[in-house]
This record gives C-alpha cells, structure tokens and sequence, in this order.
C-alpha cells in the first residue's frame, strides 16, 4: 500500500499550486514583460504567446482540470508530453530567433532547428531509461534525468551555439533557464536520495520560474531599443 503523501507533496499535487500559484505567475510574468515599453512588438507578441501556451499548460497538465475532470486514456499522458515539448521549444525558438537588436525573427529554418533541438533530451532521456532496472525505473527518476539531461544540451549551446555566444539577451536567458533546471534537478535529487518531500516545496521555485519567470525574463533581458525601432516592429 502506497504511504499517504506529506503535506508538502499534498500542496504540490494539489490546485493551490498547479493550477492557481502558476496562473498567478504566469500573469505576473506578462505584467512585467509589457510594462517594459522598449521592447519592439516582436518580443511583445511573443511574450503574450508564450503566457497562453503557459496558462493552458497549468490548466491542462492539472491532476484535476478544472471543467474537465481527471484526464484519461492516451491524453493522461500525451498532453504533459506535449506541453513538456512545447516548453522546451519556446525557448529554442528563441535560441534560434532572438536577434542582437532585440528582435524575434522566425524562418523555415530556425523552426527547424529549434524542433530538431527539442526532440533531442526526450530521446536521449527514453534510451537511458532502458538501461535503468526496472525497479529503479520510476516517473520521478526519469524526470531527473530529462533535467540533468536539459542541462547538458543548455551548456552546450552556451559554449558552441553561436548565437548564445554572441547575444548576451540570449546568452542570459540560457542562463535562466539552466536555474530552473538545476533546481528541478536538485529537487528531485532530493526526493529521490531522502525521499523527504521538502523536494516538492523545493520543486515550486523552478515551476514558478518555467510557468512565468521566463516569459519576464525574455523581455527584461532584451535590449532597449530606439522608440522609432519599437514602433517600426
């Protein structure tokens, strides 16, 4: 018989954290992305975007959707998947598309790469997982080694990716990004190693940096630009 949950990993599970305090971070997220006036429409938009897909996520992803109900069957598993993806994406996007001017600028091929980027630890995470003994082979474990894994891929595009390299607004974004990872990862180390559920509560400071920190940091650590340029974009 499974242990009852302790009251951190109760609060986790629960809808005070996922959905309510994400929804609550995601729109804090946006208020401090718009209020930045200089950013050119490009990153405005695309911050606005991202704080759907972040909304819908927290709604979705939920152990109870809210107008739904528990999810079952193939969308138990294929929308958490999919918004997993679409995280990671939205962040490659930019890796690929963020200019040094302070623009976003998507084509066919920066499109391509930022989803041939995004399949990458998914993949890498399902062969390393068939080479884990089964009895070790829980959900939790395989969360930890999709972050450590994240990492890594952050890492190597902070050394080699030319566009990190050179775009600090890129460059530091990166670097957000590699925080919350390295607190999920930690978190789930912590579970994983004590099995205290401290590493839940630990685990709401990455999602609160995921679901609405990045979409603020996109735009806080996007270049100023001329009045006449934010107009002109």
């Amino acid at each position: 018989m499974n242990a009852e949950p302790g009251f951190f990993e109760a609060f986790y599970a629960g809808p005070l954290q996922h959905p309510w305090l994400l929804w609550l971070a995601v729109a804090l997220g946006l208020v401090l992305a718009l209020a930045q006036t200089r950013l050119p429409a490009s990153v405005r938009r695309y911050c606005v975007l991202l704080a759907a897909l972040a909304a819908t996520d927290a709604w979705l992803t939920a152990d109870h959707v809210f107008g739904v109900g528990a999810l079952s069957g193939p969308a138990a598993s294929l929308l958490p998947l999919t918004f997993v993806l679409l995280g990671d994406f939205r962040y490659l996007l930019l890796v690929t598309s963020g200019r040094a001017d302070g623009r976003i600028e998507v084509d066919r091929r920066g499109l391509a790469i930022a989803a041939a980027l995004t399949l990458v630890v998914p993949l890498v995470t399902q062969g390393v997982m068939t080479l884990v003994p089964e009895s070790a082979g829980s959900a939790r474990v395989m969360f930890a080694v999709y972050e450590v894994g994240f990492l890594a891929v952050a890492f190597v595009l902070l050394r080699v990716h030319p566009n990190v390299r050179a775009n600090p607004w890129v460059r530091s974004v990166t670097q957000f990004v590699m925080l919350y990872y390295a607190l999920w990862a930690a978190a789930d180390m912590v579970i994983l190693s004590t099995g205290s559920d401290l590493g839940y509560m630990l685990r709401v400071i990455p999602n609160l940096l995921y679901y609405g920190g990045l979409i603020a940091a996109i735009a806080l650590f996007a270049p100023n630009v001329r009045d006449d340029a934010v107009a002109g974009t």
